[in-house]
């Protein structure tokens, strides 16, 4: 049985205690952190510990905000075929989060990937209530999680996917994640757009029709799905003043081709929007991105 899930948001419940206090293992630095502008997107990272005990994080960026993805890369993940959940917690301060992710490979390395969405903060109660009524479509912005919180994080801690609960010794994380948003602004002044116009939007692009119409169990790869392939796929379309897209980019993917080229192909095909207006309520171009996960059930 094949399977397409999830358009953009995470799966994500608060998750139970354990019966058990389970050993937490603390990773000090070992480097500083580097953020890399690529064209598609901003990436941010940091490795900590040293030899098998490394791990790499990476925070990576399509768009500015406070979103942004969670990849973890070391031998010491191990295999992580049958650990699709984990939590994860920025602390001493946040709570922590369930969510659902990818095992993959960087450069022959275990790699844990965690969907775009991910905050420093989850969101409360109330946030995810007004993203249900706006259904998931409607340009959804919780307050900005602020300079203070973030400077206030100590550590990182990834739960359930190793026999320990494992803790990154981040730091305070302002500094980082402001370069990380620097980067990702200059990203949108490359796609075209003025992005002092885009800064003050009265309102974004956002799908006439919800995104998940556009994308069915049936748009499965026929030969990824008989490979038992599996993906997550990054885009942004750009959109015009009348709604219409003008062209869907693939920014970051975790490959075969094959869904990079339905991806686009459908969005392309299927999608139409309300456009973007300006402080003044004008429509302007704009853009819009996602994330498509692509998964096989059991």
């Amino acid at each position: 049985m094949r399977r397409l899930i999830g358009l953009g948001l995470a799966l994500a419940m608060i998750s139970a205690a354990s019966a058990k206090p389970r050993e937490v293992r603390h990773l000090a630095p070992s480097s500083v952190w580097v953020v890399n502008y690529a064209d598609d997107s901003c990436s941010l990272g940091r490795s900590f510990g040293e030899g098998d005990r490394k791990i790499t994080l990476f925070f990576e960026q399509f768009e500015p905000g406070d979103s942004f993805t969670l990849m973890f890369v070391g031998k010491a993940l191990g295999d992580l075929r049958d650990r699709p959940m984990i939590t994860v917690r920025f602390g001493p301060n946040e709570e922590q989060e369930e969510a659902a992710a990818i095992s993959a490979t960087n450069d022959g390395v275990p790699a844990l990937i965690l969907g775009s969405g991910k905050r420093i903060a989850p969101l409360t109660k109330a946030e995810k209530l007004a993203r249900k009524k706006a259904g998931g479509e409607l340009p959804f912005d919780p307050p900005p999680i602020g300079a203070a919180r973030e400077k206030a994080v100590a550590w990182l801690q990834l739960g359930k996917a190793l026999p320990f609960e494992l803790a990154l010794d981040t730091g305070p994380m302002d500094q980082a994640l402001d370069a990380l948003r620097q980067c990702s602004w200059d990203m949108v002044r490359t796609w075209g757009l003025d992005v002092e116009l885009q800064k003050h939007l009265l309102r974004k692009a956002y799908p006439l029709q919800p995104s998940a119409s556009w994308f069915s169990a049936d748009d499965y790869p026929a030969k990824m799905q008989q490979e038992g392939s599996e993906a997550i796929v990054n885009f942004r379309v750009l959109v015009s003043e009348s709604g219409v897209p003008t062209l869907c980019h693939i920014q970051t993917s975790t490959r075969p081709k094959a869904f990079d080229d339905v991806v686009c192909a459908l969005v392309m095909k299927r999608a139409r929007f309300h456009p973007a207006l300006d402080s003044q309520g004008k429509a302007v171009p704009s853009y819009w991105r996602q994330t498509v996960t692509f998964r096989l059930s059991s």
